[in-house]
């Protein structure tokens, strides 16, 4: 009887150490995945937050170039005697020294009087574009456009080539019957050209292309992550979405290649396109999954042409959960290991003095 009555007890005290423990893991195993995802995703915030800041720098820098060059004499004596020789050059300097993929000018009409990839490209008239329209009602507009594979070609064959993406079949995308993208996000700005008398002499716009340019989401990585990688594998990740399309990133295929060409996950597409709101939160992105954070990219008429994304690989904080839910487990078993020392301790006595 006493026997069985020490076994008793020492099982009872097991139960409630093991209940204890059982509890406790539970509770402490959702803290710690709630706390690391809570964090992860705060940061994702503040990394989209550095992500459209150095986009709309890129932004400013064009329009800052355009407004400078928009003022410049050469100009408007160029477009006043309708000779554009001195303007050809002028602008060649300016095409050189900073980066823009297209470059031209209007003259009061919103005829195009020079293009700087397509010189023989002239006399069309531009007034439909809604950045000529309000250049020539003298202010400066500067934002995201998407031009059509046509109107790519208009200025310059180089620039419509490289505009052109096949779309790449990838896990958990929204499928699409179009298979090959001929449009261009770019990045635009336009400059009413103004004589001393206050007098509309025309406008110049110009910009560069996003398709196939990393400028902006390299710089994105280089300021965010760093060289970071987990496993030979970035950590993080930018990428700027024509639509739902990938036109420029970092993110990589199993191949090593830039994924130009595939597509957002459907629940991202729907949410961010489909809605306009961010969506931050995990995601399949190519072929594994991150925790990130998506916007809408809008054009100067707010409508939603593209995303915005940062993501980090959700396998990293996947390893920290567990070691430190490894970590806990230790503590835990090593004090339900004492807790049942004890209890056979004071089963024992109590017994002992029972008898």
């Amino acid at each position: 009887m006493k026997m069985f009555t020490k076994a008793q007890l020492a099982l009872i005290f097991l139960g409630i150490a093991c209940l204890i423990g059982v509890v406790t893991s539970i509770a402490v195993n959702s803290l710690i995945t709630d706390q690391i995802i809570f964090e992860a995703q705060e940061r994702v915030k503040e990394d989209l937050n550095t992500a459209r800041y150095v986009y709309n720098s890129k932004l400013r820098d064009i329009d800052r170039t355009i407004y400078w060059t928009s003022v410049r004499h050469v100009l408007k004596k160029g477009l006043k005697e309708k000779n554009i020789s001195p303007i050809r050059d002028e602008l060649a300097g300016v095409m050189a020294q900073e980066g823009l993929d297209f470059l031209t000018l209007v003259d009061r009409g919103g005829m195009v009087v020079f293009r700087f990839h397509n010189p023989s490209s002239i006399g069309d008239s531009l007034l439909q574009d809604i950045f000529v329209k309000t250049a020539l009602g003298k202010k400066e507009v500067s934002g995201t456009q998407v031009l059509s594979g046509d109107e790519l070609s208009k200025e310059g064959a180089a620039l419509a080539q490289k505009a052109i993406i096949q779309s790449i079949p990838v896990p958990k995308e929204k499928p699409a019957r179009k298979i090959e993208e001929t449009s261009g996000m770019v990045l635009k700005s336009a400059h009413p050209i103004i004589d001393f008398n206050g007098e509309i002499l025309g406008a110049l716009l110009g910009g560069v292309l996003l398709n196939q340019n990393y400028e902006i989401v390299d710089r994105i990585k280089n300021i965010v992550f760093k060289d970071a990688k987990y496993k030979g594998k970035e950590i993080g990740t930018a990428t700027i979405f024509l639509g739902d399309l990938r036109i420029s990133t970092n993110v990589m295929d199993k191949e090593g290649n830039r994924a130009i060409g595939t597509r957002a996950m459907k629940e991202v597409q729907e949410q961010v396109l489909g809605k306009g709101t961010p969506w931050i939160h995990r995601a399949f992105v190519v072929d594994d999954w991150y925790i990130t954070a998506y916007e809408p990219i809008r054009d100067i008429q707010d409508k939603i042409v593209g995303m915005l994304y940062v993501g980090m690989l959700e396998s990293k904080y996947a390893l920290m959960k567990e070691k430190l839910i490894l970590f806990f487990f230790f503590f835990s078993m090593s004090g339900m290991l004492i807790a049942l020392t004890i209890s056979f301790i004071l089963s024992y006595m109590m017994l002992k003095t029972k008898t």
